[in-house]
């Protein structure tokens, strides 16, 4: 028995007896060879398949976290928007106090405006990407930045306060009802629901009336809120002196402006039935240092 093997372009020939034993002995090295060739090819795939494998998973973990560095970068990216609204807010409200001491002030509008956005200038800069490290960094500079304005709002509110008492006098006082005509139709406290029956804590007053008929502002003051107010409805907020917010909600409209001065007596909204309510009526709130009290005790009160 003769065997021909042809390797790189050459060819050798290998010769085995043909005895039984020869053959015998033959066939098992002949197996042996084929085994050790097979364990050869086994343990290569073998370790081609962990080498994919570790490859796969390396993949895997890159994916991961660049999964992770998108949603802290989405959850940074949220945050600051959130912030910037605040600040922006804060911002609005500032201006608006501003402008009330300005003009009581008989200052120069075109030297003190607010709206404008003030000189600055420099040199071109090459703009940069911002990194997670960076966007904190800004976050903590935003918190900052809030402090500091709510403390400034906090001045102003004082000099607002100061120059209302000072320039209005008694009508920054709340007095009186916030309609002509109608009567007490809900009181302050707990009442039954008039949507669910189950008991519910009422922090204010209702005036049933007519639709279309006038809302007047209970005391002199600033207005901060003009528009929908989930639940209210058409709603006006007017902030006054010492902490005090008068609301008169589910309006059919408004008649003022944020930021307008309103004084005592003046109308702010009409009568409707926007909102949650059941028919025409003003939901009257007051509240002190952002609680609602009973405004029953300013309805009642008399100025001397």
């Amino acid at each position: 028995m003769s065997v021909t093997v042809f390797y790189r372009g050459r060819h050798r020939h290998f010769s085995f007896g043909s005895t039984p034993s020869q053959l015998t002995v033959t066939a098992v090295l002949l197996f042996c060879i084929a085994s050790g060739a097979g364990a050869a090819f086994a343990n290569l795939f073998q370790k081609g398949n962990a080498e994919l494998e570790k490859v796969q998973l390396s993949r895997a973990a890159e994916t991961e976290e660049i999964a992770d560095i998108r949603r802290r970068a989405e959850n940074q990216l949220a945050a600051l928007t959130s912030k910037v609204a605040t600040l922006q807010a804060q911002v609005n409200r500032l201006n608006m106090v501003g402008e009330r001491l300005i003009d009581a002030a008989n200052l120069s509008t075109e030297e003190f405006n607010l709206h404008q956005d003030p000189a600055m200038g420099g040199p071109a800069q090459t703009s940069t990407e911002i990194s997670l490290a960076e966007l904190n960094a800004v976050l903590l500079q935003l918190n900052e930045l809030e402090q500091n304005l709510q403390s400034e709002q906090t001045r102003f509110a004082m000099l607002e306060s100061l120059d209302l008492n000072h320039h209005i006098g008694k009508s920054v006082q709340l007095s009186g009802r916030p309609v002509l005509s109608g009567y007490l139709s809900s009181s302050f406290g707990v009442r039954s629901d008039p949507f669910s029956g189950e008991p519910a804590v009422h922090r204010g007053v209702d005036f049933a009336g007519r639709e279309g008929d006038s809302i007047f502002a209970t005391a002199g003051g600033i207005v901060t809120w003009a528009g929908e107010r989930f639940g209210y409805g058409k709603m006006v907020e007017i902030e006054h002196s010492d902490g005090y917010r008068t609301r008169y909600a589910h309006a059919k409209e408004t008649t003022v402006q944020v930021g307008q001065m309103v004084t005592k007596g003046q109308e702010v909204a009409i009568m409707g039935s926007t909102g949650r309510s059941t028919g025409p009526h003003v939901h009257y709130e007051v509240l002190k240092n952002g609680q609602q009290i009973d405004p029953m005790m300013f309805v009642n009160r008399r100025i001397q």
